[in-house]
């Protein structure tokens, strides 16, 4: 299942990338969403950063979810790599639980707008599970676009704060 969010910031892509990807506004938003972060490795490779960040919200699953997955939070692993260049960024998520089962990738870039710039999310999910599969994909794809709609409002307010 794929989705496609769009929202708009009010500096141009360079600057809003820079704000974005600085160390002072991912501390800010992991308190925000009330995330646990803890970066695996921090490196330029052949002229992209790449980045893998050991990630545990706070939020407990559903009890449907939590019996699958054997856990009632969930843990991934978020690999991205960075083109600051071109103010884009490709991303997988590794789940802690069942790795094998589901999948998450995904890209997110910056383009100019007449205020500024909009950044374009595409996220696909896919739970490899029997019968349940799909619902669960759903509710993953639903609490994403919930989780970087209010990513976004707190990016806007950051971003005109310190642009």
């Amino acid at each position: 299942m794929q989705i496609e969010l769009r929202h708009h910031f009010d500096a141009p892509p360079a600057r809003a990338w820079e704000i974005l990807f600085g160390d002072a506004y991912e501390d800010a938003v992991a308190q925000h969403s009330r995330i646990e972060r803890r970066i695996l490795e921090d490196a330029d490779k052949n002229g992209k950063r790449v980045r893998r960040i050991h990630v545990t919200p706070a939020q407990t699953l559903p009890a449907a979810v939590s019996k699958l997955l054997g856990t009632g939070r969930l843990s991934y692993v978020l690999e991205e790599h960075h083109r600051a260049d071109v103010q884009k960024m490709d991303f997988t998520v590794t789940v802690d639980a069942l790795p094998d089962k589901v999948s998450v990738k995904g890209s997110w870039s910056l383009t100019p707008s007449a205020t500024g710039c909009d950044r374009l999310v595409t996220i696909d999910v896919t739970v490899r599970v029997p019968i349940v599969g799909r619902k669960i994909e759903e509710q993953v794809v639903g609490d994403l676009r919930k989780s970087y709609d209010d990513a976004a409002v707190f990016a806007q307010k950051w971003i005109r704060e310190h642009a």
